[in-house]
């Protein structure tokens, strides 16, 4: 058919055109004078042209012109030449219009023909295809077809790739695939393999296999193009299959097969077999084809070998764009960013062209703080590249900027972005997430939500796990409509988000509940159960839902492990799951695994036996920045502080890297010991290497301030109320009420209801302890009756401490001891031994009696009742109980706990002991105090001897109180510090009420600020005057 249509004469025409073309980018004199010189004939200048893609014009038309503009130059010459083209000439016109994407100019030359022959339809349908109108190439055919023109070899080819592009002419396709049959080119080659790929780009891969099957005469491409179908399914190991049988029937490969081949094995993670498809590529001599050598080198490198991957680079003969980015990205992917930067550079200088993949290649080694000013250095060279609105590489260096840690260049990226797409959005959610910044995140959902933008699966992963929070539940409940209402919900990554974030917010049945509604279960789904009841300490339900996951025969990977381990928090845990697990591990080969051991030194830490912690780090030969944060943890867990701080300067010997998590555990463990000095140290660290915009680190910082006594640079780094996590609220609420701001502790509270932050249990401990500490009884007790009626936060034994010292601490004991008989939760040693306080401060003997008896049933070996109880009956002058007691104490060998003091000198800590003579500068420390105790009795100090616990004369309880361990620190700080600076002390006990008022009677005579902190609070004395208002 083509061939009669083809022996027709090919006719001329005149072609007259409305379009403007310029040749002002031609500097050929030559050319030039062609269009100057009337007398010369222009047919003559284009066949005498130097440049062989004009010269050839009378053979091959516009086929050989490369350049558009050169193109539009001849173009224009027949026009102003009035040269008649034949339809052979208009028909290569069309076609390299076509080829520029200039659809527009192709369809006015088909328009303007006066006549056309059936390649003339041809090249425009397939330019329409070309430049993705679908639908008009469609229509184009049904006019060519009405004027008695068939389907042919060419066009069915274009037809169904347009058919396949469009995603939704599928009928239209088995049209022609029909049509195909009836005139009997479903034999020809090229229609078998263009309905392959049309049948596969609907995913009807066994349709596709079915006519694979029944064509008698199938060549590479035929074979190619269903392994192609099956690759972009996903079905690798049938690519393979299919790649095996090719072989056998002797059809030797292309470099698309072997591309699509390549790839298959690099997604089925086989590296033997992809060395023997290697052999094949070699036998063949197209190793060093360009797309052959990219997907080796693409695979290798995913592989990890990039030695591979780099010699199939260096000893390729060409090398394209792709060529350099596969193996930029082979080193991105294995973390060798030097080599990475030194080929970019290369790249550059000697390819010149780089792309959108290139970019977001190198920009993805700069998710680091230590690769940051490469990332900003790239992101100033896409201004000059002119890609600075590119949406695909805006979205790389948004998620750069939030693995960074620089939130507020992220914003100003993304604010700044002209267009955004989907992925722009997830990827301000996601980056929000990962840094903790829950609220942000559910504000980018909003904004989202209010614009009426399409969300996809993604989208509510990454609201999902915003709402991973307790104090994020009903907004989590409403993400889950709105997926329920999108249609979104029964995707199995939806499913697991929703797993995740039920069993974080504490509802573990809910997370059941949708983990056994899931018609499709994997790995990750498993481990979201198992990190639910993990994090919830449901030991029980961890244990068997593992068990049950191993008889349903999913095998657990080193999450599920971790999340076991996990799950173990006290000694019997670790007797009947912790060991036997360890065991399990061991014999089942993760004892190698890096996460797997950490988490087995924190389970150790967690369960009392920090001793098998150390052992296991100490036994690491190469530890990870995981594993020093692990052991930092375990140490901080285990209350051993300073253990923690001196692992971290171990860490920093040897010369491994700080992340957020350890700076976090080590100003967590600086806050604890109130070292300011160790602190202020670790928030420089943290700026210098740029994780101080880290929610973890910057919540630790707050808080290490706050226990410093430092609340004025807490303040400063408290972020905008409207920004604040419910965990720095808690913070602030905390410092307020340990420092004494009894009201502002009450305002931020209700600040923090204001602006949409929900109070936890952690809140209401804080403000509760403000209320108790400040006198304000009625106020505390409404907080507590509103808990769970207003916040639906339930009472817990922390919340029923408080109430007990709130109203024990007022004197109102019969009201104390009422609430402890009718509370939510059964009474603790915490509850009794805040009531015994109480009693021994107000003189109510028979009340103290009661709660020293009902700690020592909990624990004979408790201190603390006997210290009390006799503290208390020493104040009333009951001298034979207390020799009864201490007698006691010693019969049960029980050991009272020695107060200490210590201060901060010269970065250098001196501790003292009641009593202590050990100092070296003892001397004048006593000296001191005989000046102070001569100074303040001139100013109206009198002793209060009832804080002297031993039976003796009056001078010599004096003296003893003169002996306490807060005085020598005092006396020993004011000679050692330069006066008029901050003194800053720190006692492991309750101050006592005599040393409390020498602290201000001290303070107004030397004129310093002197700062107490005791284990409860901060008193902070100036001027003769306590932050406490002797309230405490």
């Amino acid at each position: 058919m083509l061939l009669r249509h083809c022996k027709k004469k090919l006719s001329i025409f005149m072609f007259e055109s409305s379009l403007k073309f310029s040749t002002t980018n031609l500097s050929t004199s030559f050319f030039t004078q062609c269009t100057k010189d009337p007398k010369n004939h222009i047919m003559q200048c284009i066949i005498n042209n130097p440049h062989p893609e004009i010269s050839g014009f009378t053979r091959k038309g516009f086929s050989l012109i490369t350049k558009e503009v050169m193109g539009k130059a001849v173009h224009a010459l027949c026009i102003k030449g009035l040269t008649r083209l034949s339809i052979f000439h208009a028909n290569t016109l069309i076609n390299m219009y076509s080829k520029f994407g200039n659809i527009n100019y192709a369809n006015h030359v088909f328009d303007r023909m006066p006549e056309r022959n059936e390649a003339s339809w041809n090249n425009l349908i397939s330019g329409f295809v070309k430049t993705g109108l679908n639908g008009d190439a469609y229509r184009l055919f049904l006019e060519m077809w009405g004027q008695g023109f068939e389907l042919n070899g060419y066009n069915i080819p274009s037809l169904l790739t347009a058919f396949s592009r469009s995603g939704y002419m599928f009928l239209e396709g088995l049209q022609i695939h029909s049509l195909a049959l009836k005139n009997g080119l479903i034999y020809d080659p090229f229609v078998g393999t263009s309905l392959l790929h049309f049948y596969g780009g609907y995913g009807l891969l066994s349709d596709a296999d079915i006519l694979f099957e029944e064509m008698p005469e199938r060549n590479v491409v035929s074979w190619t193009s269903l392994m192609v179908n099956y690759a972009d399914g996903g079905f690798s190991a049938k690519v393979v299959d299919l790649y095996q049988r090719m072989r056998r029937e002797g059809t030797r490969c292309n470099q698309n097969t072997f591309t699509t081949v390549i790839s298959s094995c690099g997604a089925l993670d086989d590296e033997f077999l992809m060395h023997q498809v290697l052999g094949d590529v070699i036998k063949s001599g197209l190793q060093t084809n360009i797309s052959v050598a990219n997907s080796l080198i693409s695979v290798f490198g995913g592989f990890n070998r990039v030695e591979v991957a780099s010699y199939v680079f260096n000893n390729m003969d060409e090398r394209d764009t792709i060529s350099w980015n596969s193996v930029l990205a082979a080193f991105a992917h294995n973390g060798i960013y030097d080599e990475s930067v030194e080929y970019f550079r290369l790249m550059r200088l000697n390819h010149g062209k780089v792309d959108v993949s290139t970019l977001s290649t190198v920009l993805s080694i700069c998710d680091s703080v230590d690769n940051l000013n490469w990332g900003r250095g790239i992101h100033g060279l896409l201004f000059k590249m002119g890609f600075e609105l590119d949406i695909y590489i805006c979205n790389t260096i948004l998620t750069m900027y939030f693995q960074t840690g620089r939130y507020k260049d992220a914003e100003k990226l993304f604010r700044s972005m002209p267009q955004k797409d989907l992925i722009t959005w997830n990827s301000m959610m996601a980056g929000y997430v990962s840094g903790g910044k829950c609220l942000d995140a559910l504000r980018v959902l909003r904004e989202l939500l209010s614009m009426g933008n399409k969300m996809n699966f993604v989208t509510f992963a990454s609201a999902l796990s915003a709402c991973a929070n307790a104090e994020f539940m009903s907004e989590g409940r409403i993400v889950h409509a709105l997926a329920i209402t999108s249609g979104l919900h029964d995707k199995m990554v939806v499913g697991n988000a929703l797993v995740t974030m039920y069993g974080k917010c504490r509802m573990t049945q809910e997370a059941k509940k949708i983990f056994q509604n899931m018609s499709e279960k994997e790995l990750v789904t498993w481990n979201a159960l198992i990190g639910g009841y993990a994090e919830n300490e449901e030991v029980d339900d961890v244990i068997k839902t593992f068990k049950l996951m191993r008889e349903r025969g999913v095998s657990p990977n080193y999450i599920t492990l971790t999340n076991v381990l996990g799950s173990c928090c006290d000694s019997c845990n670790l007797l009947w799951y912790g060991m036997p697990l360890h065991a399990h591990i061991l014999s089942t080969g993760f004892g190698s695994d890096e996460y797997v051991r950490n988490s087995l030194i924190s389970m150790y830490a967690n369960c009392g036996d920090l001793s098998s912690s150390n052992s296991i780090f100490y036994a690491l030969v190469n530890r990870t920045n995981a594993s020093w944060n692990a052991m930092v943890a375990a140490n901080a867990h285990y209350g051993q502080w300073e253990e923690a701080l001196k692992l971290l300067l171990e860490m920093q010997r040897a010369e491994v890297d700080f992340d957020q998590f350890s700076l976090s555990a080590a100003l967590s463990a600086s806050a604890n010991l109130a070292i300011l000095e160790d602190g202020q140290h670790l928030h420089g660290l943290a700026i210098k290497l740029g994780f101080d915009n880290y929610h973890f680190v910057g919540n630790a910082t707050m808080d290490m301030y706050g226990k410093c006594g430092e609340l004025n640079e807490l303040l400063k780094l408290i972020p905008d109320p409207k920004k604040r996590s419910r965990l720095s609220w808690n913070i602030l609420i905390s410092a307020f009420s340990r420092h004494g701001c009894f009201q502002k502790a009450r305002e931020t509270f209700h600040e923090m209801v204001a602006n949409g932050a929900k109070p936890n249990h952690v809140t209401f401990v804080s403000l509760l302890s403000a209320c108790s500490h400040g006198g304000l009884v009625e106020e505390g007790l409404e907080y507590f009756a509103s808990m769970r009626t207003e916040y639906g936060v339930a009472a817990a034994i922390e919340h029923c401490v408080c109430v007990v010292d709130l109203l024990g601490r007022s004197g109102r004991l019969a009201e104390a001891e009422a609430f402890v008989k009718q509370m939510p939760v059964p009474p603790n040693d915490f509850i009794w031994r805040t009531l015994l306080a109480a009693s021994k401060t107000h003189g109510h003997l028979e009340l103290g009696k009661k709660a020293a008896q009902h700690l020592l049933e909990a624990n004979p070996s408790d201190d603390s009742a006997y210290v009390l109880y006799s503290n208390a009956c020493a104040t009333s002058g009951r001298w034979q109980d207390v020799m009864g007691l201490r007698g006691k104490m010693e019969l049960e060998k029980v050991k009272k706990k020695p107060a200490c003091s210590w201060l901060n000198v010269r970065n250098k800590i001196c501790s003292f002991g009641a009593g202590d003579e050990s100092h070296a500068e003892s001397e004048k420390i006593y000296l001191k105090l005989l000046e102070l105790k001569k100074e303040i009795k001139e100013a109206g100090y009198v002793a209060d001897t009832s804080y002297a616990l031993h039976d003796t004369d009056e001078e010599q309880k004096e003296d003893n109180l003169w002996r306490h361990s807060e005085r020598l620190a005092l006396a020993y700080g004011l000679i050692s510090t330069k006066e008029g600076s901050t003194l800053r002390i720190f006692k492991n006990l309750r101050v006592c009420g005599d040393c409390h008022s020498v602290y201000k009677f001290v303070s107004s005579i030397v004129g310093r600020e002197i700062i107490l902190r005791d284990p409860y609070r901060f008193h902070h004395f100036s001027g003769g005057n306590c932050s406490c208002n002797d309230y405490w």
